[in-house]
């Protein structure tokens, strides 16, 4: 453990810059060169430098085809970031300088981002005449995140169906964004942000490669103001867009639905600010360069600023965790920036899961200890859990939306993290019930499920399915056994109390042995609609009810409606028993069993005609499909007895 908090240590200290030396050639030497002042033919108005057409001279290299940024190599970026140079020199400096009327004149031309918040936000920390480099810092980042936003907005105009491309660059290859703005303002924007081969300001800003002082990040954020100034220009006089109204922005993303529900632990409930200041301004862990943009996140969280704190910690979360990466992997070489997108050094790639194996472990998860490592694959990782740095820095949400809890845990994670460079705080690292990874999101289901079929246990008198359980664990038996034969309210709570205890358990192993074909999709797509079909059910037998006991004395429902209440009475008995076989696999796996499974085309099977009963179940009440609906459940308790009898192996 010193050795790799000394390596970390060392990393941070002795690293002047995070940038590989292709990326300080582009972003430190060629895209700001000075040349403005000395050259001036070069130099424009303002209403020149806004009518972005007026580039393209410059663009001397840059065919009229529009092609992926990725398809061109480094050397064309390399001499088109040259010849642009002059322009966003004199961008810079007239930004510098411009009056506040006109100042105000270039906000009202970013009215078709819709994001007003934003970019007041913007221009104020840009006019600040204190902490200049600080402030550029956080506009840079704030910018980038409404431009790919506003941007996604306008690809969508004329088509709300198209899906907007999840990575940035691939946005700014489309089709839609060529013709709205034209060759000049893509290719300007493709410099920019669109490329590891390229300026690349977003991914330098978001991962965190960049602090405040290690380049001019005023200069860069002016441009990218002025920027999206110009593309409202030019919006303003283009033919398919006649009013700004007309791009119509996506709704934003929340973080309700990952904290309904659910707390956040409770150890991020009793972390302070002032923890988190002594953590920075007293570890070794943090370059030094680095501590004001911690410093200056706790302020806002202090202030109750939470989205802006959460926007200026997230980098830096990013950035702390790399080092530690390269310290416990032995390469210190990765903590900078790539000459290519492969090797980009993200927190995808720095919170691997590994393959579920206890003797491959992570790293990573070693040296933080599973809570934290859990609690920051939840936070920043997991495909259904939150995934805010994404959010974020996509621009998916906004700032003012974001509350004291998600902001809270963030600096609890934070001051986690820092803790692990100081002896005396290491068993300080709190312990944590992960909520998004497949295993939680399998017990959650799984509990929501048989919570579900609680509604209509009193339906029905279940017949005693024959099912051999001599395999089971004992601990379990009797539950499982009355479950199976005491179809009753009581019974369901001491199951689902049972399976809350075993949330913990990491199921990795819901495979088929012979081709490693995961069937937890399979049943998560089972339980929830096991579900839908539970509710309906109950709403339709109540309903049935309702009607025949308000209607009773005059023998007014027609022999129609009577003939299919009497089937459903008939086959209840039939889906309550297709529901308990269809759930005892997921409650195996949930007590421990593997589901192995050496004949593939059984489980094939298995899978067709239980998702069939499932989704039959889902709709049958819709339209009184009883009939079809029993012959599924038939064929789905016949495949379930078969695998029943053989696939299920209990790891003791």
């Amino acid at each position: 453990m010193k050795e790799i908090v000394e390596k970390w240590c060392k990393i941070a200290e002795n690293t002047p810059t995070y940038l590989s030396r292709g990326v300080q050639d582009l972003v430190l030497k060629k895209g700001f060169t000075g040349t403005a002042s000395s050259d001036a033919s070069l130099k424009f108005a303002i209403d020149d430098l806004l009518d972005i057409s007026n580039v393209l001279p410059l663009l001397r290299d840059a065919d009229e085809n529009l092609l992926h940024p990725t398809q061109r190599p480094a050397e064309w970026y390399s001499q088109i970031i040259e010849d642009v140079a002059p322009f966003l020199e004199n961008v810079r400096m007239i930004m510098k300088v411009m009056p506040e009327e006109e100042l105000k004149d270039l906000m009202k031309l970013c009215a078709w981002m819709h994001q007003p918040q934003i970019i007041d936000l913007c221009f104020d920390l840009m006019t600040r005449k204190d902490e200049v480099a600080l402030n550029s810092h956080e506009c840079l980042l704030l910018i980038t995140a409404a431009l790919e936003r506003a941007l996604g907005n306008l690809f969508l105009h004329g088509d709300r169906n198209k899906k907007v491309p999840s990575l940035f660059r691939d946005l700014l290859a489309s089709r839609e964004l060529h013709v709205i703005l034209g060759i000049s303002q893509v290719i300007l924007l493709q410099l920019l942000l669109g490329s590891p081969l390229s300026l690349n300001l977003r991914n330098l800003i978001w991962h965190g490669f960049v602090g405040f002082l290690d380049w001019d990040a005023h200069g860069y954020a002016s441009v990218l103001l002025f920027v999206c100034a110009s593309i409202g220009r030019h919006l303003d006089g283009c033919r398919s867009i006649l009013s700004v109204n007309e791009i119509i922005p996506r709704r934003w993303a929340t973080f309700k639905q990952h904290q309904q529900g659910r707390q956040w632990p409770k150890w991020s409930q009793f972390m302070q600010e002032e923890m988190l200041l002594e953590a920075v301004s007293k570890t070794r862990g943090l370059p030094s360069s680095r501590k004001a943009i911690w410093l200056r996140a706790i302020k806002y969280h202090q202030e109750g600023s939470y989205g802006r704190c959460c926007a200026l910690m997230m980098p830096e979360i990013e950035h702390t965790l790399r080092l530690i990466y390269c310290a416990v992997n032995e390469c210190p070489a990765r903590a900078l920036t790539a000459e290519s997108v492969v090797h980009y050094t993200t927190l995808d790639v720095i919170l691997e899961c590994g393959d579920g194996d206890e003797s491959n472990k992570p790293r990573m998860a070693e040296f933080l200890g599973n809570g934290l490592f859990l609690a920051l694959l939840d936070m920043f990782v997991q495909t259904e859990g939150p995934r805010v740095r994404d959010r974020f820095s996509h621009g998916e949400c906004q700032l003012w939306d974001i509350d004291v809890q998600l902001s809270r845990h963030l600096l609890a994670l934070s001051t986690a993290i820092l803790w692990r460079a100081d002896d005396e705080k290491v068993s300080c690292v709190p312990r944590y019930s992960p909520d998004y990874t497949p295993a939680a999101l399998f017990h959650g289901e799984l509990i929501q499920t048989i919570q579900a079929i609680e509604h209509w246990l009193c339906l029905v008198i279940v017949d005693q399915p024959v099912i051999d359980l001599s395999a089971w664990p004992a601990q379990c038996l009797p539950l499982i056994s009355d479950w199976l034969h005491n179809w009753s309210t009581s019974v369901n709570h001491l199951l689902i109390n049972h399976l809350e205890e075993e949330n913990s358990r990491q199921i990795n192993d819901l495979v088929i042995k012979t081709n490693r074909c995961p069937l937890s999709a399979t049943w998560r797509r089972m339980m929830s609609q096991i579900v839908l079909g539970s509710q309906r059910m109950t709403a339709h037998h109540n309903e049935r009810n309702s009607s025949a006991s308000s209607t009773l004395s005059s023998w007014s429902l027609r022999s129609r409606q009577r003939s299919t209440h009497a089937r459903l009475d008939s086959y209840m008995c039939l889906f309550v028993r297709a529901v308990q076989l269809s759930l005892l696999f997921p409650i195996a796996v949930s007590c421990g069993g593997q589901v192995i499974v050496n004949h593939a085309p059984t489980v094939r099977r298995m899978k067709r005609n239980v998702t069939r009963w499932a989704d039959n179940f889902a709709s049958a009440s819709v339209n009184n499909r009883w009939v079809d609906l029993a012959e599924c459940a038939r064929e789905s308790i016949q495949s379930m007895e078969i695998l029943l009898a053989s696939a299920v192996v209990f790891v003791h």
